[in-house]
């Protein structure tokens, strides 16, 4: 295919998950978060070309927090700068885009919002279809669980099936001292919490957390001066559905398949399981199912693929950053520094993001720890 630039994450930086930050505004968490992937790839602002946000003012908190984030990203003198209203998963495929187009070789992505100062299942409400669906009350939790009935009767898959994903994740999470929920639990407690929107029991679903990330990244030649093991960006791609519920098959997730299938090609790879390892945003055990479908991976892991080694969505959900973080997690696992739940050998990996109810807009990076194009 047409040769890219290359272009690397090259530091990461991440405030751990928690329920409420009852003493910090989001743009307080932001501040320090942003200094250390800063002060970790030894640059300050100033050599900051880009910058990309991926937040919403009513999971935010603030009105118009996004202009407050700009002091604490660096606006002065003035650079480029944009704000997009998704997970920030997005905007960093927006800085990857401005590299291709050669407006930058730096950049620094951020993702923020205080899910505690208001009501995310109310506000996410809005995203479904406003004649038909958002009138009657719908929510995250709510349309995930006729995704689950949907999907159960189509694969067959059984609570115990549930409650053997979720069990897997909060067991990875144990590792991960930034995971909100970091306690394991087996399948048999899983099944025993109460349901919370059948057939999705409360243990099978995300705390809603908040945090705030700062994701960099740099161009070949600045890279190599900014890190000591970049993450080259090998592939990516993303696709979204319709927006009605009942327009599209949900117990499948077509665009998932494509956005992992472009991906692979232009990163150069047939097939998702030669990577070493996979962090995606499933929010819901029937979420990684459906994902593990569409990127054509075992559903019972029998290959032995980590799939979320880091405990994954379900030990924490800070909505607008849950997939920049699936980045960090995999430029962590690429760049030998995950701690305890290091991969051994990691030299590839899959990540990926959602965004929309029941999965309708998806994005997968390949990276890797070799530059793509030479």
């Amino acid at each position: 295919m047409t040769k890219l630039r290359n272009v690397a994450i090259v530091g990461f930086a991440q405030a751990p998950v928690v329920a409420r930050n009852e003493h910090r505004t989001a743009q307080e968490m932001l501040y320090p978060v942003v200094r250390k992937a800063l002060a970790d790839c030894k640059v300050e602002r100033d050599d900051i070309e880009l910058q990309t946000a991926g937040s919403a003012d009513y999971i935010d908190g603030r009105p118009f927090g996004f202009v407050q984030s700009l002091d604490v990203m660096g606006s002065w003198p003035p650079r480029q700068d944009s704000h997009l209203e998704m997970d920030a998963a997005w905007a960093a495929y927006y800085a990857w885009l401005r590299f291709q187009a050669g407006d930058c070789d730096t950049a620094m992505v951020v993702g923020y919002g205080k899910t505690s100062e208001g009501d995310p299942r109310f506000v996410l409400n809005l995203q479904l279809d406003p004649y038909y669906q958002a009138p009657i009350g719908l929510d995250p939790i709510s349309t995930a669980a006729l995704q689950a009935s949907a999907y159960m009767a189509r694969s067959g898959a059984t609570d115990r099936d549930l409650a053997a994903v979720a069990a897997r994740n909060l067991a990875n999470a144990a590792h991960n001292p930034d995971a909100q929920a970091r306690e394991p639990k087996t399948a048999d407690e899983l099944m025993k919490t109460p349901f919370e929107v059948a057939p999705l029991r409360k243990g099978y679903l995300p705390p809603i957390g908040e945090s705030a990330v700062c994701l960099l990244l740099a161009a070949e030649g600045r890279a190599e001066k900014m890190c000591a093991n970049p993450v080259w960006i090998h592939g990516v791609d993303q696709r979204a559905e319709l927006q009605s519920l009942g327009s599209r098959d949900l117990t499948r997730s077509a665009g998932a398949e494509l956005a992992t299938r472009k991906a692979l090609e232009m990163a150069g790879l047939k097939k998702s399981t030669e990577v070493d390892l996979v962090e995606m945003l499933a929010a819901n055990p029937v979420e990684e199912l459906i994902l593990r479908e569409a990127m054509e991976l075992d559903a019972n892991n029998a290959a032995g693929l980590p799939v979320n080694p880091s405990g994954g969505a379900i030990a924490g959900h800070p909505i607008m950053m849950t997939g920049l973080i699936r980045m960090g997690e995999a430029f962590r696992q690429l760049s030998g520094t995950a701690g305890a739940r290091q991969v051994k050998g990691a030299r590839r990996a899959l990540a990926h993001a959602t965004q929309g109810h029941c999965l309708q807009h998806n994005i997968v990076w390949v990276l890797g720890s070799e530059r793509r194009w030479s």
